[in-house]
């Protein structure tokens, strides 16, 4: 990546011919969560929103006023998940 592309107005700039940077494994069941600049409010969502089946309790995306609700509520999330999957009930 250049620091200084063809831009000169000292603004970092990815040239279309710079590799992709590396990504590790992913640790977690989320995305990165974010915060929205209109209403403020934090956001995460599943990286594989179609592995929540079909249990009703298990949201796709979480939405709180600050990062630490958001954090409980990804714990309360990842808590039911591990209930729900089937080898936790013994099937």
């Amino acid at each position: 990546m250049s620091l200084i592309g063809p831009r000169s107005n000292g603004v970092p700039h990815v040239d279309h011919t710079d590799p992709l940077p590396a990504v590790g494994e992913h640790t977690s069941r989320w995305a990165e969560p974010y915060q929205s600049a209109q209403t403020e409010l934090w956001t995460v969502h599943l990286r594989r929103p179609c592995s929540i089946g079909d249990d009703p309790r298990l949201l796709d995306t979480l939405t709180a006023p600050d990062e630490s609700t958001l954090s409980a509520l990804m714990a309360q999330q990842d808590e039911l998940a591990d209930r729900a999957r089937p080898e936790a009930n013994g099937e």
